[in-house]
C-alpha cells in the first residue's frame, strides 16, 4: 500500500520523500552508536571484576523488566498496526492503535523510573552504568513518545493523508527504533 501511496507523489516529493528517509535513516545509525558505545562501556568495564554485578550488589529482579519489554514490543506491534490502517486509508484505526502505542509506552517508562530509582545506593559503578543506560533509554523513549502524540494528534484533525504521509511513517520507525535499542539493553542489563 505504501507504494501506492508513493506513485501519487510527483517526482519532486517523491525525491523529498527519499531524502526525508535518508536523512532519518543516517540519524538513525548515529542514535545506535550511542546506543552501541553505551553497551561497549558496559561490557568493558565488567572485565575488571570477578563477577557482575560486583560482590554485594544484588542483581535486579527481572520480573517487572520483562513486562517493560513485552509492554515495548506491543506497542511496537500496536504503531504497526496503526500505520498500515492509515495507509489504507483508516484514521480512527490509527488513532485507536496510536493511542494503545501511548499507554503501553507509559507503562514501560512508570516501570524503567521505577527501576533506576531502586539501584542500591552501594551499586558503585555497576549502579551508575545501569542508571545511565536506562536514562538515555527512557529520555529517548520519551521524546518519540511525545512525537508519536503530536503526530497522532495531527492525524486525528486531518493533517496527514495519502500523499502527505512522511511524518507518520517517520514517527512510525522512531518508535520502532526505540523498541530495537530497548531490546539490546534489556539484554545487556539483565540478561547477560
Amino acid at each position: 500500500m505504501q507504494q501506492v501511496m508513493e506513485q501519487q507523489l510527483s517526482p519532486q516529493e517523491l525525491q523529498k520523500l527519499r531524502n526525508n528517509r535518508t536523512g532519518l535513516f543516517v540519524l538513525q545509525v548515529s542514535w545506535i552508536l550511542v546506543f552501541v558505545s553505551l553497551i561497549v562501556i558496559n561490557l568493558a568495564t565488567r572485565v575488571n571484576y570477578p563477577s557482575w554485578p560486583p560482590p554485594g550488589v544484588s542483581e535486579p529482579p527481572v520480573a517487572l523488566p520483562i513486562i517493560a519489554t513485552l509492554a515495548l514490543f506491543g506497542s511496537s506491534v500496536l504503531v504497526q498496526r496503526g500505520y498500515t490502517a492509515f495507509t489504507q486509508g483508516n484514521r480512527r484505526a490509527l488513532v485507536r492503535q496510536w493511542t494503545g502505542t501511548l499507554l503501553l509506552g507509559l507503562l514501560f517508562i512508570a516501570i524503567i523510573t521505577y527501576e533506576w530509582l531502586n539501584v542500591p545506593e552501594n551499586a558503585g559503578l555497576y549502579g551508575q552504568l545501569f542508571r545511565l543506560m536506562t536514562a538515555f533509554h527512557a529520555a529517548h523513549a520519551l521524546a518519540i513518545g511525545l512525537f508519536v502524540l503530536r503526530t497522532l494528534r495531527r492525524v486525528a484533525s486531518g493533517a496527514y493523508d495519502q500523499k502527505n504521509f512522511w511524518t507518520v511513517e517517520a514517527t512510525l520507525k522512531l518508535w520502532h527504533f526505540v523498541t530495537l535499542a530497548w531490546t539490546l539493553f534489556f539484554v545487556v542489563l539483565y540478561i547477560i
